[in-house]
């Protein structure tokens, strides 16, 4: 307890100020924990990393997760998402000249891993961007969906969520998260000015954030419970490696975006 307690108390005295900066630092800066998590999908499946398929799929990823606002010139004689897809076809080329270590299943489980990864950082950079109450927003959804649905599951749970996947979270607790999100985002939105779109449905902007981080947090678990691992990395002790604090993020992320492109 003491080795976790301590480990949260580094990572949000490092994460809160660059969240609090923004801009350039704080985009490189989620570059640098997607390509670790990365890493992290990569060495669950065993694949060598440390070497031209790692450098091909942090190029890949950097063109999907970094905006282009922060790729300076670079962007203004390529197209990111052209170099994306380059980056992929590299990776299925290296599946002929190595494919006694690295076969099509893991240059798929890479090249949707950069896209996954990258396209939910990029998310949270952007929502960053569009101001800082925006994305504390959004934090603050997801952490009281987290603690309704400990509580809730604690004290009401009966019924599994995903018994096959994972057997502690129930109906109930998934039920008790939503209900605090709808409390905590609607009281940050009554004192704050986040940015939301243009529309005066917040309430299922809430629900279906926290809806969508759970599924999140299921997804992270399903795939690890696949590769047999209890936690995706060790840069946390005691929490996890990025993708087990960054999984329901990842997914509410791109799901805000999809809400406000959809809504404007």
């Amino acid at each position: 307890m003491r080795e976790r307690t301590i480990s949260a108390i580094l990572g949000f005295l490092i994460f809160i100020p660059l969240l609090f900066k923004g801009g350039v630092i704080f985009a490189y800066s989620m570059f640098i924990l997607g390509a670790i998590g990365l890493f992290e999908l990569a060495r669950m499946r065993d694949i060598k990393y440390f070497n031209i398929i790692g450098f091909i799929a942090t190029f890949g990823l950097g063109n999907v997760l970094i905006p282009q606002n922060y790729l300076y010139s670079f962007s203004d004689y390529f197209n990111p998402f052209m170099m994306f897809f380059l980056s992929a076809m590299a990776l299925l080329v290296l599946t002929v000249y190595r494919y006694r270590t690295f076969n099509i299943e893991d240059a798929a489980l890479v090249v949707f891993g950069a896209l996954y990864i990258g396209m939910g950082f990029n998310s949270v950079i952007t929502m960053r961007d569009m101001g800082l109450d925006t994305i504390l927003f959004l934090f603050f959804v997801i952490w009281s969906t987290d603690t309704g649905a400990y509580l809730f599951g604690r004290l009401f749970g009966k019924r599994s969520l995903a018994p096959h996947i994972s057997p502690n979270k129930t109906i109930e607790g998934a039920l008790g998260g939503v209900l605090s999100a709808l409390l905590i985002g609607w009281l940050f939105i009554k004192f704050f000015q986040p940015n939301l779109g243009q529309t005066n449905h917040a309430y299922l902007l809430i629900m279906t954030l926290s809806m969508v981080g759970q599924f999140g947090d299921l997804v992270e678990s399903a795939y690890k419970r696949h590769f047999g691992v209890k936690d995706s990395g060790n840069l946390l002790p005691g929490h996890g490696g990025v993708l087990d604090r960054f999984d329901s993020t990842i997914f509410a992320s791109i799901m805000f975006m999809v809400w406000i492109n959809l809504i404007r």
